[in-house]
């Protein structure tokens, strides 16, 4: 049997008796864990690292995986993508099988501080949130207009909880103040969008 791509990036599944198989899911990883280096995440999405065959002892049929052509970039467009497979046999029967995945640009929250009040009793917590350049000129630009929300997890404790929301200026910069007293941990939560993945800030102490 061989594998025949059809649709960019890579190719998924396999066929047994001329009914698709389960497909390999295909595409870049999600920014905020395992980002690439072209700034663009899918969900859903675990690419061969090598094209590589494994034969059944039943009935002798392979299951291929290939890494896409190209790699995705910025410059493709976000949003849901398909990535199709034809499997063609000794006999020349075919059998397709499709994955979706959906691409989205990377994010990213920088700079978090985190400042406790005169008084003890308000606590600010200020940072910037990033996209990639849609424009493709510099790697990243300032994300306006987006709400990020603010979490606390007090000493001992190892569930966040969220305290604060606030709004990105022009420049993509976030203050929220909040009553949240005690020793604990903050961080800054991006939940995404259609068009861009999610990321989580680094911890702050406090």
């Amino acid at each position: 049997m061989s594998g025949l791509a059809s649709a960019m990036p890579g190719i998924v599944g396999a066929a047994r008796d001329g009914q698709a198989a389960g497909p390999l899911r295909a595409g870049t990883a999600g920014r905020g864990s395992t980002a690439d280096e072209h700034g663009v995440a899918g969900e859903n999405s675990a690419a061969g690292r090598d094209s590589a065959a494994g034969r059944d002892s039943a009935g002798g049929w392979e299951t291929w995986r290939f890494l896409p052509d190209r790699p995705l970039s910025r410059w493709y467009p976000s949003g849901p993508w398909t990535v199709t497979a034809t499997a063609v046999d000794a006999r020349g029967g075919t059998a397709v099988a499709r994955a979706v995945f959906h691409l989205r640009r990377a994010t990213e929250i920088e700079g978090l501080k985190v400042a406790r009040g005169r008084g003890g009793d308000e606590t600010r917590v200020t940072g910037t949130l990033l996209r990639v350049d849609p424009g493709g000129r510099v790697d990243y630009r300032p994300f306006p207009g987006q709400r990020v929300r603010i979490s606390f997890r007090p000493s001992g404790s190892s569930e966040w909880r969220p305290v604060g929301e606030a709004v990105t200026r022009r420049d993509g910069w976030f203050s929220a103040r909040t009553r949240e007293d005690g020793q604990g941990a903050w961080r800054a939560e991006y939940a995404g969008s259609p068009r861009y993945a999610a990321d989580v800030s680094s911890e702050r102490e406090a």
